[in-house]
This record gives structure tokens, C-alpha cells and sequence, in this order.
């Protein structure tokens, strides 16, 4: 380095008055933390109590238009928080679930009254009510619902988040948890890449009916557990090599902070929970679909139902939005921060 450099690398380290300036403090702070959105940007804990909220609420509510509410706030959270592509497999998922138990349902649930449909096949003897279809409506919903929850818990949280918060209740349950959320998405990208190898040495497997297309894909299971065999052995190696099991702290971390906005995070989450309960200890949350569907709607003017709501959008849109504002504007500071020239540093001359 010639002293010409050194000298400026000197007088760019060096504010007005002698004192050091503050981009490189800023640099620091801001290098390597990738940007997040929506209720990624709130601490892990809080995001973790938002997450569970919406699982509880999706799971306890029995009403399909209240149900249908917390699936609308789960998917706006994915959308803004940028995971609905991430999420997009597990919904696939539920999906065809959805409409196999859209299409049994009717044809197993005969106590409704108003028949709409009815047939001797055999020794079965089936009736489709108007009863029935709600209630297929209503648990397809519901189900919708529970698994985008827990695939807003997967994609969002990172799984070394997952297991520092879980390792302070159990280490070995949160361990498990961890790896389980963790080799779902990498058998998804196995998956994917075997049947792309397979198609490309030309097996035909998106074509003939539904049994042609298992039979093809059967030595995709194969290949599948011998890929995960593999994996399982290599995780183990490299956490014994890393002092798994052995006594001593074995690692050095620092979480994020908490903020405000974290702790209201967790108690609009935690309102929102006392809400459910309460409505389900009252009955007020109970929901009948047999012999004849209750009214959904006056249930949407309870008070436990509009706390509920309430606190679960507080907890997961407005208040993660307003982080995130808040650190865009951090972000466009620091930038501007860091493209005005330093003191010290000489400005070039314009060309004519």
C-alpha cells in the first residue's frame, strides 16, 4: 500500500474536529444482515408468538367465515413477508388434501335434514345434504388454513432460529423439530432434481394415466431414502466433530434485540389467544353444522371474535409493517450515508 493510500484510508476514518466517523460504525452494523420483510423482520420469539396465534386461531375456530379471515391474514403475511413462493409446495399440498376431503365428506356426513341427493349403491346407502357441503366446505377451509399456518412457520423462521428458541425448553425436542422443518424443503429440491435427470435421459413421467405415472416415479422412493440415509449419516459426523453431547458451552451467538414493536408483537399475540380461549370455554366459538348449519354471521359481531381479529392483524400486519418501514428508511439513511463522500476525501473534477 503506498503511503498516498494509507493517508486517505487515515483521513477517511477521521470525521470534523478529529473525531472518527460514523460509516464505518454504520457499515459494520448494517453489513452482511440480509433485508426481511413483514413479520421476518420482527425478532424470532415474537414472530415465533405471531406464528402460533394464527395456528391457534385456525385450529380452535369453528366458524368457516372466521376461518376463512385468519387464512386471508395468513396469506397476506406470507405475501408480505415474501415467502409465498417458499410456501407455495406445502399449500399444493393441502390443496389436493382439500379436495379429496371435499369430495368424501359429503358422502360419509348423512345426518344433515335438507337432502339434496340420495342412492342405493350396493349395500351403502348414501345421501348428500345441504348440511354435508358446508361441512366439507367449512373442513376444507379449516385445513387450508392449519397448513399454511404451519408453512408460515417453516418458511419464515430459519431453523437455527427455531432451535435456539427451542433448545431453552428442550434441546433434543427442538433439535428434531429443526432438522425435521429443515429436510422437508431439501427431499422437495431432490425430488426435483432426480425427476429432472430422469426426464432428461428421456423417461416419460408426466404422461399416461395416474397409475403409469406412479409406476415411473416409484424409483424416486429409493433414490429418495438413499439420498436422506446419506444426509443423516453426514449431519451426525459433523455435529460430533462440532462437540455435540459433550458438556460446556460449545457455541457463541448474539440474538437480536428486542424492540417495542417485538414486545407488542407478542402481547397482541397473546390477546389474541385469550380471546379464542375465552370464546371456546363460553361456546361462543362453537359452530354447528348438523342437523341444520347455524348462522355464521352473528358470530362475526362477538366481541371475543373481534379481539381476536383485531389483536392477530395487530400482531402480524400492522405492527411487522411498521418495522419494516422503519427499517427501510434505516436502510435508504445508511445508503446515503455511505455514497456521500467522506472528510478528507478529495472530489474529483468534472470534465468539461
Amino acid at each position: 500500500m503506498s503511503p498516498s493510500t494509507a493517508q486517505q484510508g487515515r483521513t477517511a476514518a477521521v470525521g470534523p474536529g478529529g473525531r472518527p466517523a460514523t460509516g464505518g460504525a454504520r457499515r459494520e452494523r448494517w453489513a452482511g444482515r440480509p433485508p426481511t420483510h413483514g413479520l421476518a423482520a420482527a425478532q424470532p420469539a415474537a414472530a415465533l408468538a405471531g406464528i402460533a396465534a394464527l395456528m391457534v386461531a385456525s385450529i380452535v375456530i369453528a366458524n368457516p367465515i372466521q376461518v376463512a379471515v385468519v387464512l386471508g391474514i395468513i396469506l397476506l403475511v406470507l405475501v408480505l413477508s415474501r415467502r409465498m413462493h417458499a410456501a407455495w409446495p406445502y399449500l399444493r399440498f393441502g390443496l389436493y388434501i382439500t379436495v379429496f376431503l371435499f369430495i368424501v365428506n359429503p358422502l360419509v356426513s348423512q345426518a344433515g335434514l335438507d337432502v339434496l341427493w340420495e342412492t342405493e349403491l350396493g349395500p351403502l346407502h348414501i345421501v348428500i345434504s345441504i348440511q354435508g357441503v358446508y361441512f366439507a366446505v367449512g373442513m376444507a377451509v379449516r385445513l387450508v388454513a392449519v397448513v399454511a399456518a404451519f408453512a408460515l412457520y417453516t418458511t419464515l423462521l430459519d431453523q437455527d432460529e427455531q432451535l435456539a428458541i427451542m433448545s431453552r425448553v428442550s434441546f433434543r425436542s427442538g433439535l428434531v423439530v429443526s432438522l425435521a422443518t429443515r429436510m422437508f424443503p431439501v427431499l422437495s429440491r431432490d425430488a426435483a432434481r432426480i425427476s429432472d435427470a430422469q426426464r432428461a435421459r428421456g423417461v416419460e413421467l408426466d404422461r399416461g394415466s395416474w397409475r403409469d405415472k406412479a409406476t415411473r416415479r416409484l424409483p424416486l422412493l429409493g433414490a429418495l431414502i438413499s439420498r436422506s440415509l446419506e444426509r443423516a449419516t453426514d449431519i451426525a459426523e459433523s455435529m460430533e466433530a462440532r462437540g455435540y453431547g459433550r458438556p460446556g458451552r460449545r457455541a457463541w451467538r448474539r440474538g437480536r434485540r428486542w424492540r417495542t414493536a417485538d414486545v407488542l408483537i407478542v402481547l397482541c399475540a397473546a390477546a389474541a389467544v385469550a380471546a379464542v380461549l375465552v370464546g371456546l370455554a363460553t361456546g361462543i366459538a362453537s359452530f354447528n353444522y348438523f342437523p341444520l348449519t347455524d348462522d355464521p354471521f352473528p358470530d362475526l359481531s362477538d366481541p371475543s371474535w373481534l379481539v381476536t381479529a383485531v389483536a392477530l392483524a395487530a400482531a402480524t400486519l400492522l405492527l411487522p409493517g411498521a418495522v419494516d418501514t422503519r427499517l427501510a428508511i434505516r436502510r435508504r439513511a445508511h445508503d446515503a450515508t455511505l455514497k456521500r463522500p467522506s472528510a478528507g476525501t478529495p472530489l474529483q473534477a468534472s470534465e468539461p
